[in-house]
């Protein structure tokens, strides 16, 4: 990612839009941000941050101060970032949620961001955008990219836990973390499970019904062998049960052969006593005959009024009709009365409305002539506007012209100016180049230095080693020399051993077997102690060894002073080609290596001072070409325009013409009382046609309404004669109903009132006859039935039944009772020995998720969880990277390790120590001093900025920003700092730095000043 362009309004301490154009500082790699304390200085960091991820860049300032405190109620708040990535170029826009005086809402979040094909919009949306494209999160972003105030440090002194929380965001590794606590819910859950199962155990067991000095006995926790015990504890219940039913069984036998007969002697009885009872009823109904007969006679009369109501209803329905039609007879006779008189009046109305409509037409002519003045004054009106608004564009047009005119005039004289400029590039050009050469000769000759000092280093390293191995080709030759003298010691003493030997077996007079002399006047001696054959041998072979080791020595002494000989040759061929009399050492390379930088640094200030005049001539050599065809183009647009100016003069005088005449031939008046006159004409026009419209209407309604009551009149009259007719014949009908079921009409309206409370007595009367009938058969029934029996006294027989009842109860009960409790252990027993078996596979389970868990939770030989494991390697991988970058600022003397062991019981994995190469000592990452604290932390930054890139994957992130830090080192520090920092921008990477070091002023050429203000902060670049 390559930052092109920073955009800010109303953010934080900047008020007024501010732009930051990084694309001018891109060829520089390298530049500062200068300022006072809280003049807005991390702002910046801030801005970039906030405008990909919506976070600040540190962790100590929050979303809710992003709105500057100086802005105006109108002010926006946001962010705008133009970067490029993989050869596109990205614009994002972001605005915080923020209060804003006077609104009782806030202004809600959002984001855009456009690739300049497709845009973007939502929080959400642009977030997850931003992470597809950098390939990090904000977190890692900003270890890779942000290295913030307050959080420099923050890794090198963190504790083992902290710095594990920090590798944890970076990397990614809470799903460990979740796993462990995964394992340990799984843990809890199978413990308390099997804590559950096991207490359900004994509880259930507890449940077992058996003789209770056996549960007694069993008190204690459960254990799987009760269950067998149990088992057979109930066997001994199942053989007393077989001895319970026997006894149920008998009782159950007497008792049904007594209860047969002594039901059948009851039912007797009770058959007696309902013949009795159904005599009794069947008497009481016999006596409320009459009574029912009189209930007939009424349920027939109104039946009679039910069968002929048809009839009834017609007859009151024609006294209905009859007599509302004589009522609307009188009304419409009425009616017709009312609308003649009415008609009366409209008639000589009527006969006065042909002088209205005469007056009516005058009015019409007036109004059309009112309406032809009142169009020549609005052309005259339109006339007259059109004429001031061509004057207006008139006057537009000669301002128009003498600007125009203007810039024509400027425009050419600049393009006289620039034109000499552009005239000195040749020779700027041939300046540059040649400054470029030199440049090139420049570095060339401080590469080959430095590849001497490599070289004189290299020397150096192989005479020690020559040395080294001088010495041990010595030592090695002695311990040869040494053990040649003792093995040549030892075989003589071996030869003498064995002529020992020889001369013990020789006899006076005897010949030698070696010499062959009969005389031995001085015989060998055995030795005392001398090595076996097998012992000189093994002698012998150290011998061989170790002078094979001489020899091997000797050769390396021999390469290594070959290999001396020839960086020697190599060292005094480049010194002869730098031409450096001098004798070589650190302090002449550091020497030759100053005062090149220093000629370097003046070539390149030179160099980039003519390079800007190139780029600046070239701009305005290609911008000539376009400025030439611009005032060609303005010098046509002043022709068409002064002619456009002769046309509109014409139009003028047209338009003055016109209306002038319309004025002269009219003689118009205010076009308001023109208006005026026309609305009264209209409104007295239009109340004389209504006028007329009404009397007409109703003159001829009028009319209708008397026709039409005229012929209801004679309509109502005909129907009145039908109705009268059909009244008599149905009086007559009415009147033979009457005649045939009641003596008179008072009966019939005194059964009409009491119809329905007689037709409610019918039920009744049903009833009774259903109910006489019935139980008359019964009566009949039970007499032929009970003929031959009599009533038994029941009481003795009743006590013994019940006795026998009883008894059979008592061993029903008993045992059912006992069948039960035996049923329930069973199944008791049968779930207790599928319970111990779930309970078995719990604990199993238990037992392994608890060897899991404390295995990654750091309960193991390494003493580190799971997660810690995984950041360890992590972490190792980050030092590899971070002490390539301490190495080169602290001359090789420190690189930084993970503690492998540390003391206590405490988890380890993840601290941190440093090796000092001048003591070879490991020491304590807090015994470093402050700028050696620096140095480390700027590597272990650099370091997990490398490694995380390599961990994402793919991702091109070549921007770095360090906020900060750079006040604790000296001189020295600094130029190392800065070497690590020029390496990085060698490498197409651009950084900005935060610092109030002076000598980071001067050192570095590309500075944005920060500048604090009463209404905030504003900034400008400058370029050294």
């Amino acid at each position: 990612m390559r930052i092109i362009k920073l955009t800010m309004n109303a953010f934080m301490t900047y008020k007024d839009f501010t732009v930051v154009d990084f694309e001018n500082m891109l060829d520089h790699g390298l530049y500062l941000i200068s300022g006072p304390t809280g003049s807005g200085k991390t702002t910046l960091f801030d801005a970039i941050t906030f405008a990909l991820y919506g976070e600040a860049s540190g962790s100590h300032r929050h979303v809710s101060y992003f709105r500057s405190d100086f802005a105006d109620t109108k002010d926006e708040t946001y962010v705008e970032l133009t970067f490029e990535l993989h050869q596109h170029i990205y614009t994002i826009k972001r605005s915080p949620t923020y209060y804003r005086e006077g609104y009782k809402t806030p202004k809600n979040a959002n984001a855009y961001l456009d690739d300049g094909e497709h845009m973007i919009e939502g929080v959400k949306e642009v977030n997850a955008k931003i992470k597809e494209l950098l390939g990090v999160d904000v977190h890692q972003f900003k270890q890779i990219v942000m290295i913030a105030q307050g959080e420099f440090t923050k890794l090198i002194y963190a504790s083992s836990e902290e710095r594990e929380r920090v590798l944890r965001h970076v990397f990614h590794s809470e799903s460990l973390v979740v796993f462990e606590n995964l394992l340990k819910e799984q843990v809890k859950t199978y413990k308390d499970q099997f804590l559950l199962s096991s207490q359900a155990l004994s509880s259930r067991f507890s449940m077992l019904q058996l003789d209770s000095a056996f549960m007694e006995m069993h008190q204690q926790e459960f254990h799987p062998s009760y269950i067998q015990e149990a088992t057979l504890e109930n066997e001994k219940l199942h053989d007393q049960l077989q001895h319970y039913q026997t006894s149920y069984q008998n009782a159950k036998t007497s008792y049904d052969q007594f209860a047969n007969l002594y039901y059948q002697k009851q039912q007797q009885n009770l058959q007696l006593s309902e013949l009795q009872q159904i005599t009794q009823q069947y008497q009481t109904l016999q006596n409320q005959e009459k009574m029912m007969a009189s209930l007939k006679h009424d349920l027939d009369q109104v039946t009679a009024i039910k069968d002929h109501q048809s009839l009834l209803d017609q007859y009151q329905q024609i006294k209905l009709s009859y007599k509302q039609a004589l009522n609307q007879k009188q009304k419409v006779h009425k009616q017709l009365e009312t609308s003649q008189k009415q008609f009366e009046q409209l008639e000589r109305e009527y006969q006065q409305l042909e002088k209205e409509k005469q007056q009516k037409d005058q009015l019409l002519l007036d109004i059309d002539n009112t309406k032809q003045s009142l169009e020549k004054y609005q052309q005259y009106h339109q006339l007259l506007q059109q004429y001031q608004n061509q004057y207006k564009q008139y006057q537009s047009m000669q301002n128009d012209y003498q600007n125009l005119q203007s810039r024509y005039e400027k425009l050419d004289n600049r393009i006289q100016r620039d034109q000499e400029n552009v005239n000195r590039l040749p020779r700027l050009e041939l300046e540059l180049e040649q400054n470029e050469k030199n440049v090139k000769d420049i570095n060339k000759k401080r590469v080959m230095i430095h590849e001497l000092s490599q070289f004189y280093d290299e020397w150096k390293s192989l005479e020690d080693h020559h040395y080294d191995l001088s010495v041990n080709y010595q030592k090695k030759h002695q311990k040869y020399e040494d053990i040649l003298v003792k093995y040549r010691h030892e075989d003589e003493l071996f030869r003498r051993q064995q002529a020992g030997i020889l001369a013990s077996h020789l006899k006076e007079n005897e010949p030698c077997p070696v010499c062959g002399s009969t005389h031995h006047p001085h015989l060998a001696q055995l030795e005392t102690s001398v090595l076996s054959s097998h012992e000189l041998e093994n002698l012998s072979q150290q011998v061989e060894v170790l002078n094979q080791q001489q020899q091997e020595a000797y050769q390396e002494v021999f390469q290594q002073n070959e290999f001396v000989q020839q960086m020697k040759t190599r060292i005094e061929m480049l010194k002869k080609q730098l031409d450096i009399q001098e004798e070589l050492s650190k302090e002449v390379f550091i020497r030759l290596l100053s005062d090149i930088v220093q000629v370097i640094d003046e070539q390149e200030k030179t160099y980039q001072t003519k390079y800007n005049d190139v780029i600046y001539l070239k701009k305005i050599q290609k911008n000539l070409k376009q400025d030439h065809l611009l005032l060609q183009q303005q010098n046509q647009y002043l022709q068409d325009m002064q002619n456009q100016i002769i046309d509109k003069e014409k139009q003028l005088s047209l338009l003055h013409q016109q209306y002038t005449q319309l004025q002269e031939e009219y003689h118009l008046s205010n076009e308001q009382d023109i208006s005026v006159l026309l609305k009264q004409q209209q409104i007295q026009f239009q109340q004389l046609d209504q006028h007329i419209h009404d009397i007409e209407n109703q003159y001829h309604q009028c009319q209708k309404d008397i026709s039409v009551y005229t012929h209801q009149l004679e309509t109502f009259s005909s129907q009145i004669d039908d109705l009268e007719s059909k009244q008599q014949a149905y009086t007559q009908r009415y009147q033979a109903f009457i005649d045939q079921y009641f003596d008179s009409e008072e009966q019939f309206l005194d059964y009409q009132k009491r119809q329905q409370s007689i037709f409610n007595q019918e039920k009744d009367y049903q009833n009774y006859i259903i109910q006489k009938e019935a139980l008359g058969k019964q009566k009949q029934l039970l007499e032929e039935k009970t003929k031959d029996y009599h009533m038994t006294d029941l009481s003795l027989e009743k006590q013994q039944l019940d006795a026998l009842a009883q008894k059979r109860d008592e061993t029903y009960t008993q045992y059912h009772e006992t069948l039960h409790v035996y049923k329930q252990n069973q199944e008791t027993l049968d779930q207790l020995d599928k319970d111990y078996h779930k309970n078995q596979d719990i604990f199993e389970k238990y037992t392994l998720y608890q060897d899991l868990y404390d295995y990654t939770s750091g309960k193991n030989p390494l003493r580190m969880s799971f997660e810690r494991y995984v950041l360890s390697a992590y972490f190792e991988q980050i030092l590899e990277f971070a002490n390539i970058e301490l190495l080169k600022m602290t001359q090789g003397r420190f690189a930084l390790y993970r503690k492998k062991d540390v003391k206590g019981v405490k988890q380890q994995g993840l601290d941190l120590s440093v090796l000092d190469y001048e003591t070879g000592m490991m020491r304590d990452i807090q015994s470093l001093s402050g700028g050696e604290s620096f140095k480390a932390a700027l590597s272990l930054a650099l370091g997990l900025s490398s490694m995380i890139q390599n961990y994402a994957g793919g991702i091109e992130l070549n921007t770095l920003f360090i906020d900060e830090g750079f006040g604790t080192l000296d001189h020295e520090s600094i130029d190392q700092a800065l070497s690590v920092l020029m390496d990085l921008k060698n490498d197409h990477k651009t950084i900005g730095i935060i610092s109030h070091v002076d000598e980071l002023k001067e050192r570095i050429d590309t500075q944005i000043i920060v500048e604090k203000g009463q209404q905030g902060s504003s900034l400008h670049i400058e370029r050294g």
